[in-house]
């Protein structure tokens, strides 16, 4: 029988195991980094992961890369003069089990750009959710995630906007500056007046200076339609919004299927950062799938609202076979 003590040791092994792990696998925080804060050589720490592993402590998941389209990416770019595509190749799959897919995707490709010292701003979406649950987490001391949209109080949804600035925060280590503002307000003055607010302009002004916004594309279809599911709008509200033009949105902001930005009164409503400082973000990854989705993406190309595009298969060849 093993005595209490020799017990109380090996469970204590266990536990500085499993806190190494955590610094490495859930913080992100290099070998390097781990040896200062414990007070062990680099090697030290190898050798303690090593033993994290071989002792169960860790389990290791290996994601092989996803397929994905590059005819389709290279027609997408070429067609709409983006920086870059990426187009899940995803087999037929339906929309729900494409999403997962299609998040993890977005999460490889932001993982490739993502730099300390940056500025990253997000507005909301289901993929922008998937995306941030596929990031590995990581310890940007130097990173700012900001809130490029506002949000209800009654938010509850997990892809709204503050929920997501909290969640990409906690992944990459970073620090959030969140939009304590409603979506939309009453009215056109409503909005004057509260962007009086020192707090709400300063964040607005930490989203324009952005070096990567990530932003879901929106349908206004009825089912698909996020203001509506999340409460914002009621199925009238939507109904009049789609015989004005609207397809979609980018960041809360409505255009037509020609990527023409709608001067109409929702518009003038919302909260957050407006069309023209988004198109001036230098990179703004839009991450959106789904056939259903194709004429808002159409839309958003088209405007210029995003210059990078992650999507799948089923929705890019919607896209394209648009207009001939």
């Amino acid at each position: 029988m093993q005595k209490p003590a020799t017990r109380r040791r090996g469970e204590e092994r266990l536990a500085y195991l499993a806190r190494v792990a955590e610094m490495y696998f859930e913080e992100g925080r290099t070998q390097a980094e781990i040896a200062r804060a414990l007070g062990v050589s680099r090697s030290g720490v190898s050798r303690l992961l090593s033993e994290a592993r071989a002792r169960g402590v860790v389990e290791i998941v290996i994601h092989h890369p996803l397929p994905t389209d590059g005819a389709l990416e290279a027609e997408l770019v070429g067609r709409f003069g983006l920086k870059d595509a990426r187009v899940l190749a995803s087999g037929g799959l339906d929309y729900d089990a494409m999403l997962p897919r299609l998040g993890r995707l977005a999460a490889r490709y932001f993982e490739g750009l993502l730099q300390d010292g940056m500025t990253v701003g997000i507005s909301w979406g289901t993929a922008l959710y998937e995306m941030i649950q596929a990031i590995r987490p990581r310890h940007y001391a130097h990173v700012e995630v900001v809130q490029l949209i506002g949000a209800t109080g009654a938010e509850a949804t997990p892809e709204s906007g503050p929920i997501l600035a909290q969640l990409l925060a906690g992944r990459l280590g970073a620090r959030s500056y969140q939009l304590h503002a409603p979506l939309i307000v009453a009215s056109e003055a409503a909005r004057r007046g509260l962007l009086e607010d020192r707090n709400i302009r300063d964040v607005l002004e930490r989203g324009r200076r952005a070096d990567v916004a990530l932003v879901g594309i929106g349908t206004t279809r009825a089912g698909y339609y996020s203001l509506v599911r999340a409460g914002y709008l009621g199925e009238e509200e939507a109904a009049a919004i789609r015989a004005q033009g609207a397809v979609g949105d980018v960041a809360a902001q409505h255009y037509d299927f020609e990527g023409r930005w709608l001067d109409i009164e929702l518009n003038r409503r919302v909260i957050g950062l407006d069309h023209l400082a988004l198109r001036r973000i230098p990179t703004v990854i839009g991450v959106a799938g789904g056939a259903i989705k194709s004429q808002a993406i159409y839309g958003a190309l088209k405007g210029g609202f995003v210059n990078v595009l992650i999507t799948d298969e089923a929705a890019a060849r919607r896209v394209l076979a648009i207009g001939g």
